[in-house]
């Protein structure tokens, strides 16, 4: 291989070319002289203390020495030529070019490649620092021999039609965990986890964890329908796993999953190869081209420099509150869109959700400590705390447990709704059902259904732009720049899925991330989803976490009734099935309260409907609103900041401090009453009059009226003040234990939108003719339960009694005052 040497920087220059020692064709072997050169330099003489320095100007003489052995093949300069600066000036034919290196030997030649003389510009290990093999990083090539080997490597997948896959292990095709109450399921046919677990595999290693856990058992859970999905990617992929487990781990799950070595073969990379501590990167295996390199994987953040390729799956959590045994090894996980409650925190381990994936003593030092070998030692001391936390607190145990007390539970209630029955026709009595035990473990994931179409799309898109660029062309004519890149067609497939989707998310992201920079976020813009940082008319969707219904972004949303408001999974089924899905079964129930600002838009927009606004009373009220108008202003005095960095910064707001009213009247943009007609009212005074029971109280003030003309005696008027007497507004004030009083109190005390409604001609001149301000509706009926239970009485049913006493009280004074 031929090789071209230059002058270097550590000569004098200019330097003149006195004479050249070698001709083109002649053998130069390492150290030995091939050309002569002259240079000038300065030299000060005589005594400085005597003021007698100068400076002259000295010719010297020296000899360039090849750094390398070979054949000259061409020199570049000539005798007598002057040189300026460092250039290139022979080709050399060299006897080995080292360009295939194992622990710093030549492997083509055995030569020491870390050898240094002073003829040594450069080590020769720097030929040769590229790693490409699976299993060894101590055997390296060239730059130039990795390139040659792609493209062999292409042309043989393009005459198969076959794309490279690569493919992460925990938590994407399989899920394992060293819990020993797996092994204890497995021999307990009665067990309801039985049938999950029976075909759960397990192994130990003999070079695995260190302490309590040395010697323990792995168990290892393929994803429903991992090897046929792996026999059919066969056919259109060559196989490639990279995990960031040991390599004892991975060859391990390799010998479970492909047996024979049909899939996968000896294409296996662990975290022993991979280079980095943090990162996976496909450079490491296609060093020049990845334009044929497709990833799956259930982490997208470990592959910062490899996003275009990757497929992201959804994690496989078979052996719930686990997480990746391997976790440790990895950065700080943000990624994951749950889809099912937490698991409970004294029973779960510590995983890939975890706060932190290095305990917090450890990481400034890691975050400080550049040495590879000190973080790993590091994060394997945490892996084995995580593992024995895992062997001593068997969480799955706990959990299990949870649910038999449960069903106990359940069944007890049962047997005691049995018990109560009536006996049947034929003088049996029913017996209750009995209640099963429920499994904890589940089988059903699907995603290597949804994983499967994905590839399968990919692959033939991929083949079809292939097809057409090579359809006038020869297969000796292609060259790595005319082959297709498979992360430009993926991405583009992605793009088309959320495309027309606008989103606000709400409760997903850390508090004080940039939302449209967070793994969630990018995830979401990957499948061509436009990420807003506010709830406005243009949003299309705001997906909440289901563990924050309520927050200050789902108030806003529930004004805008085009907006629709889904769970966490609606965002995660669209991203995982690569469709967007109807939001209807996503939809999240929004709190009465919350929807109340909905509710006035839809009266608002009725030509027959009184607007209602619908407040908090009060001097609380008066007082909120100047503190929500003062918080408004600061939000839109900082809006732009806002939107650059928007968290979910609203998620810790009060959820009482947030005034429905209508953004019309918040405006001054129009009154309530606007628009109404007499017809309105009339149903208004309807409601009214069957909310207050008309028919009742009728009697009642009909009876009042008469009792009150009778002036003869006075009997009436002592006992018209035992039912009451008329107050200044019109009311009676009843004494305390008065069931009038008691019926009035609790009248009062209900929240209705229709109390104190006054027409649009009223000139009493009292009030503004708005309704008179209630609750939100967060406490609905508080008023009737607070007044039973101030008086000893149920909240419901009490009602009737009243009216019963009071009806019966008056019949007996009409019956005494007839006799009389």
């Amino acid at each position: 291989m031929a090789k071209t040497l230059k002058l270097g920087q550590r000569l004098r220059y200019p330097i003149t070319i006195s004479k050249v020692f070698k001709k083109p064709g002649d053998t130069v072997v390492k150290k030995e002289p091939i050309l002569q050169y002259t240079f000038k330099f300065e030299r000060k003489i005589g005594d400085p203390t005597l003021n007698e320095e100068r400076t002259i100007l000295e010719s010297g003489i020296a000899d360039w020495d090849s750094p390398t052995e070979g054949k000259i093949k061409q020199w570049r300069i000539g005798e007598g030529q002057v040189i300026d600066f460092d250039q290139e000036f022979v080709v050399v034919e060299e006897t080995c070019s080292h360009e295939v290196q194992y622990a710093g030997l030549c492997a083509l030649c055995g030569k020491d490649m870390k050898q240094q003389d002073w003829a040594t510009d450069s080590l020769d290990t720097e030929r040769a620092t590229v790693s490409m093999v699976h299993d060894n990083v101590a055997l390296t090539v060239s730059h130039g021999q990795a390139a040659r080997a792609e493209m062999q490597l292409q042309r043989r997948l393009l005459k198969e039609r076959k794309l490279s896959l690569v493919v992460d292990l925990d938590q994407t095709i399989i899920h394992a965990c060293i819990e020993p109450t797996i092994g204890e399921w497995q021999q307990d046919p009665t067990n309801p986890n039985y049938e999950s677990v029976k075909d759960v595999r397990s192994f130990q290693l003999d070079d695995g964890p260190r302490g309590l856990t040395s010697g323990c058992w792995y168990y290892i859970k393929m994803r429903p329908g991992l090897l046929e999905f792996l026999e059919r990617m066969a056919e259109i992929f060559e196989l490639h796993v990279y995990t960031m487990g040991t390599r004892a781990y991975a060859l391990n799950i390799a010998k479970i999953v492909d047996p024979t070595q049909k899939l996968f073969g000896n294409r296996v990379i662990s975290r022993d190869e991979n280079g980095s501590m943090t990162a996976k990167s496909l450079q490491r295996l296609f060093p020049v081209s990845t334009n044929m390199v497709v990833v799956i994987d259930d982490r997208a953040d470990v592959w910062p420099h490899n996003r275009p390729n990757l497929i992201k799956v959804t994690p496989y959590d078979f052996f719930k509150g686990i997480g990746d045994i391997n976790s440790s090894f990895l950065p700080k996980r943000e990624d994951i869109i749950a889809a099912s409650p937490v698991p409970d925190q004294n029973t779960a381990l510590p995983n890939s959700n975890a706060p932190s994936s290095v305990p917090p003593e450890h990481e400034k030092t890691i975050a400080k400590d550049s040495d590879d070998d000190a973080i790993l030692q590091l994060q394997t001391e945490e892996q084995e705390r995580t593992l024995e936390k895992q062997l001593k607190d068997r969480p799955l145990l706990h959990l299990q447990e949870e649910l038999d007390r449960e069903d106990q539970q359940a069944e007890k209630l049962s047997s005691k709704e049995g018990d109560d029955q009536e006996v049947d026709t034929n003088g049996h009595s029913e017996t209750p059902s009995q209640h099963h035990r429920h499994n904890l473990l589940r089988d059903d994931d699907q995603e290597l259904i949804y994983l499967e179409n994905h590839l399968t799309d990919l692959h033939r898109s991929f083949y079809e732009q292939y097809d057409a660029r090579v359809a006038t062309h020869n297969m000796e004519d292609i060259t790595s720049s005319f082959i297709p890149d498979v992360g430009l067609t993926l991405n583009y497939l992605k793009s088309q899925v959320l495309k027309d989707a606008r989103i606000v998310l709400s409760g997903l992201v850390p508090l004080g991330v940039d939302v449209r920079k967070s793994e969630i976020g990018m995830h979401a813009q990957d499948f061509g989803a436009e990420i807003r940082t506010r709830v406005g008319p243009e949003v299309t969707h705001l997906v909440i976490s289901s563990s924050r219904p309520r927050t200050q972004k789902v108030r806003q949303a529930a004004r805008i009734p085009s907006i629709k408001i889904v769970n966490q999974n609606w965002l995660a089924d669209s991203l995982a099935q690569w469709r967007k899905l109807d939001a209807t079964p996503y939809l999240v129930s929004i709190h009465p309260s919350d929807r109340a600002s909905q509710e006035i838009q839809e009266a608002a927009a009725s030509p027959t409907r009184p607007r209602i606004t619908i407040v908090q009373s009060g001097h609380q009220n008066a007082e909120k609103r100047q503190n929500d108008e003062a918080d408004d202003g600061d939000a839109d005095d900082s809006a732009e900041d806002d939107d650059e960095n928007d968290g979910d910064d609203d998620e810790d707001e009060d959820m009482d401090r947030f005034d429905v009213m209508p953004r019309e009247l918040e405006d001054g943009e129009g009154s309530p009453v606007d628009g109404i007609n007499q017809t309105g009212w009339d149903d208004v005074d309807k409601e009214l009059q069957e909310f207050m029971g008309s028919d009742a109280e009728s009697d009642l003030e009909s009876t009042m009226t008469d009792q009150s003309r009778d002036t003869d005696t006075d009997e009436p008027k002592s006992k018209k003040r035992k039912l009451g007497e008329a107050g200044s507004d019109g009311g009676f004030e009843g004494t305390p234990g008065s069931a009038l009083a008691k019926k009035q109190r609790i009248a009062r005390a209900r929240t209705t939108a229709l109390r104190n409604v006054k027409n649009i001609g009223d000139d009493d001149g009292e009030g503004s003719g708005l309704p008179t301000p209630i609750g939100t509706g967060d406490e609905e009926n508080a008023g009737v339960e607070a007044v039973s239970e101030a008086e000893g009485d149920e909240p419901n049913g009490e009602g009737a009694d009243d009216f019963a006493d009071l009806e019966a009280e008056l019949e007996a004074e009409l019956e005494a005052e007839g006799q009389g």
